[in-house]
């Protein structure tokens, strides 16, 4: 895979990591949210790769 369509990647999958973080956080208040859009982050990478 080249460069720019891993950076596009990368980039697309930390956006949807965002969004659904709001939505997680916006059910479970407690949640960290740097920690979730990590892990949600990590998950959609694996599934990318």
């Amino acid at each position: 895979m080249r460069a720019t369509n891993r950076q596009t990647l990368i980039s697309a999958v930390f956006q949807a990591a965002e969004s659904a973080t709001q939505d997680l956080t916006h059910l479970v208040p407690d949640l960290d949210r740097d920690r979730c859009e990590y892990v949600l982050a990590s998950v959609l990478l694996e599934e990318a790769w």
